[in-house]
Order: structure tokens, then C-alpha cells, then sequence
């Protein structure tokens, strides 16, 4: 355990102080950016950030120091260094407060799965918010400018360089790079270049470089970000989900609503295009030695995992937005998009190398100095997670594998740290900022310095810091040519970019022709290449290199020679594509592509032949080329090829070029290419081809992706012929019961369809779709519907009910009865009989009162009370003093719904008795929900009463109706399935979910209703242990920090950051300050009470003895 003296102890503690907030609505004409007079709550100077370092857990000999902290900056999301060392800090003060989450907005949701302009954002904004809405634009996000002006290693300078970012349409400003004098800033929804023209630490000029980004609300932190300088000299950047709707400089309009993507351009914001896009929430990019470009992309909260992507040209990694609100993510888990790459996998996007890390954010590559040689080439990944005891650093590589990569010498490198960027500085040393905890923001935030003293004098040794302040622009060719070898990335990418800057062409062949070093070789051809970019000729002399004995250098010379458009290199590329290393094949397939060369249709079939779906990769390049060539003859004429590869490949083609034709392959012999039709089709979507999909003929051995996307055509054609094809597949007792239930409810929307695509959720009303008769299409289905399973049974009664089939009100009745079916069957028999208007029903419901089943005598009751309301009630009063907890619960929910005076009277009696505590836990909740329903003065006033009896001081006061009576079959819907509360994201329950918080699988048995309550409505109250961290000050003087991994009255055991648990009498310590849990405060804002009353009951169910995990106890190597 290690111990720190601390005097001072009262300064850990000191609570945040709050200053005021000035600022204008975006509504009145704005400031000038850097006089906005902002200044936001941050929280005072302190010791936590020192003392914080005794909790990290890093390698053997790292020595860590803090370089800046609160009030230097806050809630920094990302940072990056400057030539001269400044740090720039992208804060945010938004979180909650303008940058929304949809989960706490699902009133909104279609209208944001429906927007495709910012304009349209905004115009929702204004419809839900009314007059509120300009509280969106109190909080500002910014840049701050930290630096080290005396150069000890601690900053002592923080200036504001620029904010006013605060417009109700922005997002949080997430991405920031500084270099060559300008500062680039992601902030949605545009892309910003600023520079301080008067050296005076503030951003004087301010030019947007794009616009568009975030037309959708989509999930907090989904925002635009991951600004890196690429070897092409071009600006990369990313996107989450929340779409972009963008004109280019040059008129070019990239549109994708719904995806996250990666975007590049030129340094002024000239020839932005669209690099890639399938992505969930792509925080940050990074380029390896051999410009490869990676990202970690997020999971979708639902027992996935986060994916470790290689980012290539045109690629889709296949996430779509919409899926979030599926409660199975669709596609995404049904055909296991987010799985790395595995036979069968759709062919239209590019698989994940790994699944890795829980919550990917801030992300960079070794540059080459600083840490020992088992670092060269790998990845510093954060992973938060939401608490620093379960986040940290990730480090890994990769290696050839194919086109593409596997994963090799992962490992926690630093952990228990809430990360949200890192960086190497030039001298070294690696840079971590930390959010400190929660998800919001608490006014705090750090920035650590890691560094391996063993290895700092060889990073020295290299200079990066003195030739970076010393800047290139000044130093000969010669001397840049040597730079180009320099062991550090950074230093030759520069000395390669003031080479183009020179246009030392000459210079830079020669280096490519004839050095011995790997790197500087491929350093010169990527600065021939942005020559080439400018004049297609600059990539002659480097031809030979198509030769050339090293694959890293064909790949990259043929690369660049497809970005310069150099079309006398086809015949060479083409003869590439017979290489045996499959990267060399790669970029020659994308660059014949890029040259959009028709004569190598025929290599590229030969390509994909055989490969024959092998590499992913590879056939993605070929899909690729193929599209941009466009033959579409060729790839029609493909229909026919003998290998299925090629006509697999040649589906997606057509897919991407949008060709109606792709529906001649809903025909081929092999399943996986019809599959694959049929998604282009429906997906993408091609609607001129809906027809053919619909009229696919449907077997009961054809694959769930495939029929639903059937069904979907069908449905969304809308005839009666449609109709009755769907007809035939809920009936068919060969199709699996789960797309028979599909096609019930396809029925059911029939003539009033939802706006949401069946298969993908995706925005797609059906506009001017003509109501059919479908009584006559229903009717005949009906008994075998009847004679089904009883899931079926019980969808056909509502499909009975729905169409009036009176002819099935005999069997409906004769199901009512029926003891040996289901108890859900016979409810839904008896709710369809009494839609049909059946002549008995009120008989029928007298009957199902005394039945041995509860929920069939609660479904008599609400019947009876609507035929016979007098006859009803003392049947109603019986059942809250003497039925079971449903029965009460269900009578009281009738009495709501009764118009009868004497209806208003027993509930009148029975909030009297709880108003005097005298009412059964259980019911407690339907009793108030019932009163408030009545809109009955004397109910109001009785409400209030209740409602002044509550404990003040308790944080579960407001909630103890909740704490009994629920339904656990829709606590485990609510756990699982709901979108806006996400539980499985972070919690598991018998191996289904994540890992980011505590396994629940046993939280029953030792923990109660109350506990389990207080966990949801008030997370930081209640912190399971093994999760929170806490920070002690004992009466000696002497600090702990750790995790504290058991708690009784009297002492508590503590694990430091090397795994050692110390035991710690609870008299001997002075103070304690705890960290918040990650559990979101907000998540009791997305539940209604019975929401809550119903997790809790499912929660309180789980007592499956779990085996005790081991503790990681040292660094892992």
C-alpha cells in the first residue's frame, strides 16, 4: 500500500465551487468569439490529482507526475501538443445541457430517426422545447490553451484560446489538432480552423472548413472527433452516428443520415470526401508505420462487443443508427455484423479484426521513442468505461494477416485512470487526460505524465522536441532526405512534408529508389504521391517500384499511383493482382479502381475467383474497383460467372452504384448470393427492385435474413396478393414459430403501417398506401393460427379480433375455457371476444372469474366491468382484499377506468387506509396510479397527503411504492431490451451483457428491495464494491488510495493499484472521499414507476451463486 503525507488534507475535500454563467441565447445576434463573456463551473485547486497517482496501476519502473489539473481545465474530452509544446484541451461544459442523448428524449425519436438537415434538428428542437429550448445555448464548450511556461514539467498557465461554441445545434467539441500555426476543431456540426493571428494565446480568426455534421441527436458522445494528420498530408477525421448531410467546396453532397463515418480532406478543406462509414462512434484514428489507419468503435449496449476496425477506402463496417432502437440491434446481432470476419458474414461490409475494449475513446500510435522496443508499432487505446476503477489503457499490435490484421500482445498498460485522450509528447513521455468520474463532467480534469525513465534518454537522444520547435521549412534537402530515416513518425512525416512543400521531387525518387531504410522509402513515395495528387506525372519515375523485392513498397507506390490518376500504370497494376501477398493485391485492386480501368474487370473476376470469399479484405477492394469502374454490363453479365464468389461480389457492386439489376440475382443457385440480393435490395434500398423481392419464393428452410427481408417486400408493396402471401407464411407450421409471429404483426400494420422499417427500423413511411380488405385474407387462417403454438395462438386472437372474424368467436370461447392451454392464450381469447362483440361475453367473463388461473380472473373482471358494471364491483372489492398481488393490482386499474360514482368511493376508502400506511406494499403504486386517474378532487387532495408522509431525507423517499409488486418478465425486457436504459450494456446476468459494471447474476442474495432501489434512483448512494474508489486521509498523516473491495461497520478492505489489500480500521481515518459511481444519475429519469417497481423484481431474483474471479494483481504483460 503506499502512503502519502498530506498536512493538507482539507483541500481533497473541498466541494466544487460554482461561479456564474453569462451568456446570450444564440437567439440574439453573437459576440465575437473570444470576448464571450463565459465563465463555467470548475472546481477550485486541490490535492486530488496527486494523490490520485497512488491508485494508477502502470509497468514496473514508470514513474507518473501530474502535469495540469483543475482550474488549469475541466472535463477535457481530447487534447493534442503542439511544435512548441502548448496543450490545447478540448472542454466540455454541455453535456446534458444542450449535447442530448435520445434516451432521454424517446418523445422525439421519430422525428430524429425522420431528420436529414440540421435544419430539421433544430426544427424538433423548437417543437418539443418550446421556449426552453435556448437553454441549449447557457453552456458553452471551448478550447483551453495550457501550457508550461518555465519549463519544470508542470503546467502553470491556462488561458482560454477559444469558446463560444454554444449554438443550440452543436455538439460537443470533441476533436482538436494543433499544427503549422492553426488549430483544428471538430465541434458539430462543422469542421473548424482557427488561428491566433496576434499571438496573443486566443483564436482571432475562425474559418469553417465544413458544414453539416449531427443531423440526428442519436447518443451523448456520438460526436465528430478523431482529428489526425495522415502520411498523405490530408486531415482525417471521424464521426459517430448521428449522420452528416454535407456540400463539399467543390458542390460534391455526401449524405449518409444514419452511420458514423471517417472523412479526409487538404489542410484548407478542399476535396472532402466520404473515406468510410459503418461506424457506431469512431472517438479517434491513428496511423501505423506502414499508414494503415485504425479506429475503436463503440458497441451498440447489448451483450456485443466494441470492435478494433483497420479503416480502408470505401469500407462499411455496417452499423446503421436505427438499429439502436431494435431491442436485438437487428441485422447488427441477428447476422452478427459486429463479429469478426467469419464464412457467411454479408459481403457488403468489412468485418472488425477484434472485438476489444468496452468503451474505445481516446487512441494513439508509438511514435518511436519513449518506451522500450517492445512498443514499436503498437497502440495506446483508452477504454472508459465510466469509473476509473474499471478503466484504463489499452496496449496492443497488429500483424499481417491476409489484406488485413490480427491482434497481437494485448494488454492493460495503465489502468484504473477515467482516460478520455493520450498522447506522446516530443520528449517522450506519454500524456493521459483524465475525466476523473461519472459521464457528465464534474468541473475537474488532469492531465498525467507517464514516463519510462529507462528509455527517456534515448527519446532525448533523437531530438523530437528541438526539431520540432525548431520547425522544417528552413532546413535543406539534404537534410530533410536524412530526417526521413528518423526513428520517430512524427519527425519524418514532417521532414516529408516540407519536402512536397519544396517540391523536391527529385530528391524525394531518389529516396524511394535507393535507400536502405523501409520507412524513409515509404515516406517519400507518400510525398510523391500528394505530388502526384497535383500533377499525375510526379508518380512516373516511381513505376519501377511496382517491382520492387519489399511488398510494403509495391503496396504503398501502387497506392499512390492510383490517387494520381497515372492510367499508363494499368497494365502493371493489373498484373499485380496475380501477387501472392495479398496486400500488394489490395491496393492494386483499389488503385485500378481510382483509375477506374475497364480493361481489368476480367483480373478483378479472376481476383475474387480465386480468393473465393477467403479474405473480406481483398474481396472488398475488388467489390470496390468494380463499382468505381462501372461497367455495369459486365457486372449484369456476371449473373452467369461459374464462381459464386464473382457473383457475390458483383451483388455488392451493384448495390453500391444503386442498379436495379441486382434483383436478377435473387435467382442465383447459392443461398448466400441470394441473401446477399436481397439485402442490397431492402437495405440499401433499392426500391425498383422491391417487386422482385417480394416475389421470391418463399421455402421453410429459407434462412431468417432472407425471409424477414421477403416478408418486408410484401408488407411494404401492399397489395392484396402481398397480403395473402403473408397470409400463407403465418400460417405454414414449417416456418419457425418467430417469423410467423412477424408475419402475424405485418397483418396487423397492414393498412396502418409504422414509419419503421420491419427489418431495420430505419425511417421509411409508406406515404399514400391505399387500405385493403383483409378480412377475407385473414379469415381462412385463422384455425390453423388456432391449431398453432401457443405464442401463435395467442397473436392469431388479436389478428381475429382485429379483422372481425366473428366465425372464430366459437373457437375463441372454447379457448376462454380451455385449462390445459396457456393462461396468455386464453387472456388473449378472452380480449378478442370482447373486440368481436360476442353475443355471451359477459357470461363468458362470469366464467373466467373463477377460474384457478389469476390473470384470466383479472382479465374477467376488466371485461365484466365494461357489460356489467354493477355486477362487476363487488367482484373488483372482493379481489383487493382477498385475491392475489395481480388480482389487486388488476382491479384497481378497472376501478380507474369505471365511470360509476361507487367506483370512485372504494378507491376513496382505500387511499384513506394508505394515507394511515395501512395499504400493502404491493399495491401501493397501482393505488396512486389509480386515484391520479380519477381526476377526483378528494383523490387529488388524499394524493397529496400520501405524498407530505414521505421521508424528506431518504434518496428512495419519492420511489418506496416501487419497492414491491413488480412483474420480473418485464424487469428482464427492461434489462435487456430497452434502448434507453441500456442495462446489459454494463452489467451481466448469467453471462448475457458487459463487463464495464458489476456481474448481477447474484445480487439477490445478499442485497435487498431497498439496496437494489437506491442503486437505480440514486447510484452514488450505493456503490458496489470493487467499483469504487476512494481516497483516505488517516489520523497519522498518511493517505490510501484504492478500491474498496469489502465494507463493514468497523473496517474495510482496500486494493492499491499493485493489487495489495490492506485492512483498514474505520477509527483511524480522518477523512474519505469517494468517487461517483458510473451508474448515469439520469437512467431513473428514463424509467416510470412501474418501469422501476419491475427491474427491481427481476433484480431481486437473481441468486445465482457466481465463482470469485481472480484479481489481476500485477501489470500484465
Amino acid at each position: 500500500m503506499s502512503h502519502v503525507n498530506c498536512p493538507n488534507l482539507s483541500l481533497l475535500l473541498r466541494s466544487v465551487f460554482v461561479v456564474s454563467v453569462v451568456c446570450f441565447s444564440s437567439l440574439l445576434p453573437r459576440l465575437a468569439f473570444s470576448e464571450t463573456p463565459y465563465t463555467p463551473a470548475i472546481a477550485e485547486a486541490s490535492k486530488e490529482g496527486e494523490q490520485a497517482i497512488q491508485g494508477f496501476r502502470v509497468p514496473e519502473g514508470m514513474q507518473v507526475s501530474l502535469f495540469a489539473a483543475e482550474p488549469l481545465l475541466a472535463n477535457p474530452v481530447a487534447f493534442c501538443i503542439d511544435e512548441q509544446g502548448r496543450f490545447y484541451v478540448a472542454e466540455t461544459y454541455r453535456q446534458g445541457k444542450g449535447v442530448e442523448d435520445n434516451r432521454s428524449h424517446m418523445n422525439w425519436l421519430h422525428d430524429d430517426l425522420a431528420a436529414e438537415t440540421i435544419a430539421d434538428r433544430l426544427a424538433y428542437f423548437r417543437k418539443h422545447l418550446k421556449d426552453k429550448v435556448s437553454d441549449y445555448a447557457l453552456e458553452h464548450d471551448r478550447i483551453r490553451l495550457v501550457e508550461d511556461r518555465d519549463g519544470d514539467g508542470i503546467a502553470d498557465h491556462a488561458s482560454v484560446f477559444a469558446d463560444g461554441f454554444n449554438n443550440i445545434e452543436d455538439g460537443t467539441g470533441a476533436g482538436v489538432l494543433a499544427r503549422g500555426g492553426y488549430v483544428y476543431y471538430t465541434c458539430i456540426p462543422h469542421v473548424w480552423k482557427l488561428s491566433d493571428t496576434a499571438n496573443e494565446g486566443k483564436a482571432t480568426l475562425r474559418e469553417k472548413l465544413s458544414s453539416g455534421y449531427g443531423i440526428r441527436v442519436a447518443f451523448r458522445g456520438h460526436d465528430l472527433h478523431g482529428l489526425q494528420l495522415g502520411p498523405d498530408g490530408r486531415l482525417y477525421f471521424s464521426i459517430g452516428d448521428r449522420g452528416y448531410n454535407v456540400t463539399t467546396k467543390e458542390g460534391k453532397h455526401l449524405f449518409r443520415p444514419d452511420t458514423g463515418a471517417v472523412f479526409r480532406c487538404n489542410l484548407d478543406g478542399t476535396e472532402l470526401e466520404e473515406f468510410a462509414y459503418g461506424l457506431r462512434n469512431p472517438q479517434e484514428l491513428a496511423f501505423d508505420n506502414y499508414g494503415n489507419l485504425f479506429t475503436g468503435d463503440n458497441n451498440s449496449d447489448s451483450g456485443d462487443k466494441a470492435r478494433w476496425v483497420y479503416v480502408v477506402e470505401g469500407g462499411d463496417t455496417g452499423w446503421r443508427m436505427y438499429y439502436q432502437y431494435l431491442s436485438d440491434r437487428g441485422p447488427f446481432n441477428r447476422e452478427k455484423i459486429w463479429h469478426p470476419a467469419h464464412a457467411g458474414q454479408p459481403a457488403y461490409m468489412v468485418p472488425p479484426i477484434v472485438n476489444l475494449a468496452d468503451g474505445p475513446s481516446g487512441l494513439t500510435h508509438y511514435p518511436g521513442v519513449g518506451l522500450s522496443d517492445r512498443y514499436k508499432d503498437h497502440f495506446f487505446l483508452a477504454d472508459f468505461r465510466g469509473t476509473p476503477s474499471q478503466s484504463g489503457i489499452r496496449s496492443f499490435a497488429v500483424q499481417p494477416k491476409g489484406a488485413s490484421f490480427e491482434l497481437t500482445d494485448s494488454h492493460e498498460f495503465i489502468w484504473q485512470i477515467l482516460a478520455t485522450d493520450l498522447d506522446f509528447g516530443y520528449d517522450g513521455s506519454l500524456y493521459v487526460s483524465d475525466w476523473v468520474n461519472g459521464w457528465s463532467g464534474l468541473g475537474k480534469g488532469r492531465i498525467y505524465e507517464f514516463t519510462d525513465p529507462e528509455h527517456a534518454k534515448a527519446a532525448r537522444a533523437a531530438h523530437s522536441a528541438e526539431l520540432m520547435k525548431q520547425g522544417f521549412s528552413e532546413r535543406s534537402t539534404e537534410e530533410l532526405t536524412q530526417l526521413l530515416a528518423h526513428v520517430d513518425q512524427r519527425i519524418r512525416m514532417e521532414a516529408q512534408f516540407a519536402l512536397v512543400d519544396q517540391n523536391a521531387l527529385d530528391a524525394l525518387q531518389q529516396v524511394a529508389l535507393t535507400s536502405q531504410d523501409q520507412f524513409a522509402r515509404l515516406h517519400a513515395i507518400w510525398g510523391i504521391g500528394q505530388l502526384g495528387r497535383k500533377t499525375s506525372s510526379a508518380v512516373a519515375g516511381i513505376q519501377s517500384l511496382l517491382h520492387d523485392s519489399d511488398s510494403e513498397v509495391q503496396s504503398q507506390a501502387a497506392k499512390v499511383i492510383g490517387e494520381a490518376g497515372f492510367t499508363a500504370a494499368a497494365p502493371a497494376l493489373i498484373e499485380l493482382l496475380k501477387n501472392p501477398n495479398a496486400r500488394v493485391q489490395y491496393f492494386a485492386a483499389v488503385a485500378l479502381g481510382k483509375l477506374q480501368e475497364p480493361a481489368a474487370v476480367a483480373g478483378l473476376f479472376e481476383l475474387l475467383t480465386q480468393n473465393n470469399n477467403a479474405d473480406p479484405m481483398l474481396r472488398h477492394a475488388a467489390i470496390l474497383a468494380l463499382s468505381r469502374i462501372g461497367n455495369t454490363d459486365a457486372l449484369i453479365a456476371a449473373a452467369n460467372h461459374e464462381s459464386a464468389a464473382v457473383r457475390l461480389a458483383a451483388v455488392v457492386a451493384l448495390r453500391r452504384l444503386q442498379r436495379k439489376e441486382v434483383g436478377l440475382f435473387l435467382q442465383d443457385a447459392d443461398p448466400l448470393v441470394v441473401l446477399e440480393a436481397a439485402r442490397a435490395i431492402n437495405d440499401e434500398p433499392i426500391p425498383d427492385a422491391v417487386a422482385d423481392l417480394a416475389a421470391v419464393e418463399i421455402t421453410a428452410d429459407m434462412p431468417d435474413a432472407l425471409l424477414r427481408r421477403v416478408l418486408n417486400a410484401n408488407f411494404r408493396r401492399g397489395t392484396a396478393e402481398n397480403a395473402a402471401t403473408v397470409a400463407r407464411i403465418a400460417a405454414d407450421s414449417n416456418v419457425p414459430e418467430a417469423l410467423r409471429l412477424e408475419a402475424i404483426e405485418e397483418l396487423n400494420q397492414w393498412n396502418d403501417p409504422s414509419p419503421l422499417d420491419r427489418v431495420l427500423g430505419r425511417w421509411q413511411p409508406l406515404e399514400n398506401r391505399s387500405p385493403i380488405e383483409l378480412t377475407g385474407i385473414v379469415g381462412p387462417i385463422v384455425p390453423d393460427l388456432f391449431q398453432s403454438s401457443e405464442k401463435i395462438k395467442e397473436a392469431g386472437t388479436g389478428l381475429a379480433a382485429k379483422y372481425g372474424i366473428k366465425a372464430a368467436a366459437p373457437q375463441l370461447a372454447e379457448m376462454v375455457v380451455d385449462t390445459k392451454r396457456p393462461v396468455d392464450v386464453r387472456v388473449a381469447s378472452l380480449n378478442a371476444l370482447n373486440k368481436l362483440g360476442y353475443a355471451s361475453i359477459a357470461d363468458v367473463a362470469r366464467t373466467a372469474i373463477k377460474d384457478q388461473q389469476p390473470a384470466l380472473r383479472v382479465t374477467g373482471r376488466n371485461v365484466l366491468a365494461k357489460h356489467d358494471p354493477p355486477a362487476a364491483l363487488p367482484a373488483l372489492e372482493q379481489a383487493i382484499q382477498q385475491g392475489t398481488t395481480v388480482e389487486k393490482q388488476g382491479a384497481l386499474a378497472t376501478l380507474a377506468e369505471m365511470p360509476l360514482p361507487a367506483a370512485t368511493e372504494v378507491l376513496i376508502r382505500w387511499m384513506q387506509q394508505l394515507v394511515q400506511q395501512q395499504v400493502p406494499a404491493e399495491i401501493q403504486l397501482d393505488l396512486l396510479k389509480a386515484a391520479k386517474a380519477k381526476q377526483s378532487p378528494e383523490l387529488d387532495q388524499l394524493i397529496a397527503r400520501f405524498n407530505a408522509t414521505r421521508p424528506q431525507d431518504d434518496p428512495i423517499g419519492g420511489y418506496l411504492e416501487t419497492l414491491s409488486g413488480g412483474n420480473a418478465e418485464r424487469g428482464r425486457e427492461i434489462f435487456y431490451g430497452r434502448s434507453d436504459t441500456s442495462c446489459r450494456r454494463c452489467h451481466m446476468i448469467r453471462n448475457n451483457g458487459g463487463e464495464v459494471g458489476p456481474d448481477l447474476s447474484g445480487i439477490g442474495i445478499d442485497k435487498d428491495r431497498r439496496y437494489l432501489l437506491e442503486a437505480i434512483v440514486a447510484p452514488n448512494k450505493a456503490i458496489a464494491k470493487g467499483f469504487e474508489t476512494a481516497v483516505l486521509a488517516m489520523l497519522d498523516g498518511k493517505v490510501l488510495v484504492g478500491i474498496i473491495r469489502k465494507e463493514t461497520d468497523t473496517e474495510l478492505e482496500l486494493m492499491d493499484a499493485k493489487g495489495t489489500v490492506i485492512r483498514v480500521v474505520k477509527a483511524d481515518i480522518d477523512e474519505r472521499a469517494s468517487g461517483k459511481s458510473a451508474m448515469p444519475e439520469e437512467i431513473v429519469k428514463q424509467l416510470s414507476k412501474d418501469d422501476l417497481r419491475d427491474l427491481v423484481e427481476y433484480l431481486s431474483q437473481q441468486k445465482q451463486k457466481q465463482k470469485q474471479k481472480a484479481t489481476s494483481t500485477k501489470h500484465e504483460r
